[in-house]
Order: structure tokens, then C-alpha cells, then sequence
């Protein structure tokens, strides 16, 4: 199935080079000028991906609109990600968002190729076996770093090598559950080929039943087809 992107930015020329561009990805697009039109847009659709204009008016009328997108979408636990557009970024910026549960940002004015490359790799995250577990894992992990960053010049040691010790925990949390996504990738190859090679058996000891020799092909050609 297509992902489907929301994009929502108060410049009419980037959603229309955004929608443009992604349209062409065969990736299915929405469009809204603000975020009461994308709070009218989540009450009936779902979507992979949210791209949002940290610096449009919002429904109170200040100008971090985007935020104020950013904190309906995780009170109302809506499963679409968010990638946060702004053409303020600052490191405190992007933190924020993050925080906020944005799983990454986009400085404009941004190559239609970055913003390529920040959707697919948001999608191979949300491709994993189990999507919702590795994404926690992953801002997890995310935070603990920023939380380094900010907090290095004030740790003491002590605490610093406590703080290092959790993350390489997750780290190792997170790389236990690709190997178990592996070992159940293996076993399953592992059954397919097995069943492939009876059908190939299969074949050989009933080549006159025309009947059971379609149904037998068709058996070993989607094996090999799941290999």
C-alpha cells in the first residue's frame, strides 16, 4: 500500500512543489494552509507522515502553529509521525520537537532530495516487525542523547557513566530486538525452502496428474517467489 503524507504549511508554493514531488513518488497527498484545516483533515483520514510548518498561525493565534499541531497529535495518541519544517532551526529548536515526539525536522529552505531521504528512512522504521516497539526504542534512545548534550557540562563524572551505562542498555535493547527479527526472517526463509523443496519432490512423483501437478507448481512458485 502507498503511504499517505499530510503536508500542512501556511506557503501555498511549498505545498504545491511538496505535493508535486511526493505525487510523483506515487506517495498519495493531502493538503492544508493551517492547522485548523489539518485538525479537520485527522478527524477523518490516517497517515503515515505528517510534515508540518513549525512557523504558521495557530487556532490561538500566535505563531508556532506547528507546535500546537505537534501537542493534538501525541494527546490524542494519532499513530502518524511527524517531520517539523522550519525556517528557524536552531539546535534548542529542533530539540523541542523532538521532544514533543517529532521524529525528525527539516531547516527550509530544504533540497526536495533531503526531504526525500527524511521520509524513506522514516518509513523503513515504521516497516519493522514490530513498528511501534522500535520507534519507542528509537526516541528512547534519542532522548538519553539529547539529554547528554545538554546536561554534559553539568554531570559529574559519576553521573555521566551512569547516564552512558542506560544508554548503552537501550542500544543493546534495541539491537537484542533486530536479532530476534532476524532469527524469525531465517526460520521463515528456512520453512519456505523446505516447502519448496517438497513441491519439487512432489512433482517428480506425480508428473501424469495434471490437477495436482498445477496446484503443486504453483505451491513451489510462491515459495521461491517468498525467498
Amino acid at each position: 500500500m502507498n503511504p499517505r503524507i499530510l503536508v500542512v504549511d501556511d506557503e501555498e508554493h511549498i505545498r504545491t512543489v511538496i505535493e508535486k514531488f511526493l505525487g510523483s513518488e506515487d506517495i498519495l497527498i493531502d493538503v492544508s494552509d493551517g492547522t485548523k484545516g489539518a485538525l479537520s483533515l485527522l478527524e477523518s483520514n490516517q497517515y503515515d507522515i505528517i510534515l508540518i510548518d513549525k512557523n504558521m498561525p495557530g487556532t490561538d493565534g500566535l505563531d508556532e502553529g506547528g507546535m500546537e499541531l505537534l501537542r493534538h497529535i501525541r494527546a490524542k495518541h494519532i499513530p502518524s509521525e511527524v517531520i517539523m519544517m522550519t525556517g528557524y532551526a536552531t539546535l534548542d529548536t529542533a530539540i523541542e520537537a523532538m521532544r514533543l515526539g517529532a521524529f525528525d525536522y527539516l531547516l527550509k529552505p530544504f533540497s526536495l532530495q533531503d526531504l526525500k531521504v527524511k521520509i524513506n528512512r522514516l518509513l523503513e522504521y515504521r516497516h519493522f516487525l514490530d513498528p511501534a516497539k522500535t520507534m519507542d526504542l528509537y526516541k528512547t534512545i534519542r532522548e538519553q542523547i539529547f539529554n547528554l548534550i545538554m546536561n554534559k557540562s553539568t554531570l559529574s563524572e559519576s553521573d555521566l557513566d551512569c547516564a552512558l551505562t542506560s544508554l548503552n542498555e537501550q542500544i543493546d535493547s534495541l539491537f537484542r530486538f533486530v536479532k530476534e527479527c532476524e532469527r524469525f526472517v531465517l526460520s521463515h526463509r528456512d520453512s519456505l525452502a523446505h516447502i519448496a523443496g517438497y513441491a519439487e519432490q512432489l512433482k517428480t512423483q506425480n508428473p501424469e496428474n495434471e490437477e495436482s501437478l498445477h496446484l503443486i507448481e504453483e505451491i513451489y512458485r510462491h515459495s521461491n517467489n517468498r525467498l
